[in-house]
């Protein structure tokens, strides 16, 4: 209900305004009330949706103390399952896969292509995406013309931590000089301060000068210290919807999200953070967090 209301809200702003989850397949499917142990697609969610990113289908950074980097057959074999549900019914599907090295990232472009998957191959680590993939050279399927809408997406990339970048203008002119049909980054610079709507038209031109897609991220799941909306006194329990922090980022914390107060911090109102997203130019949104709901329903 929380993501489909961020997508009625901004197609009352644009009717052609993107709306892709990051993860969350399992959503893709609800209960059967007929039948116990069996699952039919939610179509009504599916509607309200334009694609879906999954994080390491096939390779994923090892964990400490691991070399693996396979995803296990099993997750990977139910995650392909839910993908295919989606895209059956008119759903892009993204992958961002873990590539340590060039022959692992030719790995990637074809076990995504396969299936009909958009793949980005990405050597970054700790699911923090900071810098330009190193292979391959060029996006994969790159393409002259201009994009301006997910059909005719043939590439992507991730980098939503532009703290390698002194200056906004440095990172918009890192993008300029890439050919990528899609560009996933924050709203903020350096985490910091929103990118201006000038620079985030800037970074909707490719190299060869075609229109290309500009999606922002955006957590639902979490609340984070570092975010323009944190005040000063926030802390686990105050306000109430803020909940325990995460194991891995003490500044991210898990947000009991079926809370107004946080639906409306979201979405709705002209003071929202998907309106802000809408006023700076993006064209379109990716929700990260999506999985948050794991952690309340394991107890």
């Amino acid at each position: 209900k929380f993501v489909r209301s961020i997508s009625r809200f901004t197609r009352k702003l644009d009717r052609n305004f993107i709306v892709m989850t990051q993860d969350g397949l399992q959503l893709l499917v609800k209960a059967n009330a007929t039948e116990t142990a069996s699952t039919a697609p939610s179509r009504t969610y599916m509607k309200a949706i334009d694609g879906v990113l999954i994080n390491g289908l096939n390779f994923r950074a090892p964990a400490a103390g691991e070399d693996d980097i396979k995803t296990d057959p099993t997750i990977r074999k139910q995650l392909l399952q839910l993908a295919q549900i989606g895209k059956s019914r008119g759903l892009k599907i993204w992958v961002a896969d873990f590539a340590p090295n060039e022959q692992i990232a030719k790995e990637v472009a074809t076990l995504n292509k396969l299936n009909g998957f958009i793949p980005f191959a990405s050597n970054n680590s700790d699911n923090i995406f900071d810098k330009m993939p190193n292979f391959p050279a060029r996006p994969i399927n790159e393409n002259p013309k201009n994009v301006t809408g997910l059909k005719v997406a043939h590439n992507f990339l991730y980098l939503t931590d532009s703290s390698g970048y002194d200056s906004q203008e440095d990172f918009v002119f890192a993008l300029n000089g890439t050919n990528f049909d899609a560009v996933i980054t924050d709203v903020f610079h350096r985490g910091r301060r929103p990118f201006t709507k000038r620079n985030v038209q800037g970074f909707k031109f490719k190299k060869i000068g075609a229109r290309r897609l500009v999606l922002a991220r955006m957590n639902i799941g979490h609340a984070e210290s570092f975010r323009y909306y944190w005040k000063p006194g926030w802390r686990q329990g105050n306000p109430p919807y803020i909940g325990s922090p995460t194991a891995t980022d003490p500044d991210k914390y898990y947000v009991q999200y079926w809370y107004q107060a946080w639906q409306d911090t979201i979405t709705g109102k002209p003071k929202s953070y998907v309106y802000g997203i809408f006023k700076q130019g993006f064209d379109g949104v990716l929700i990260d967090g999506i999985d948050a709901y794991k952690f309340f329903e394991a107890g």
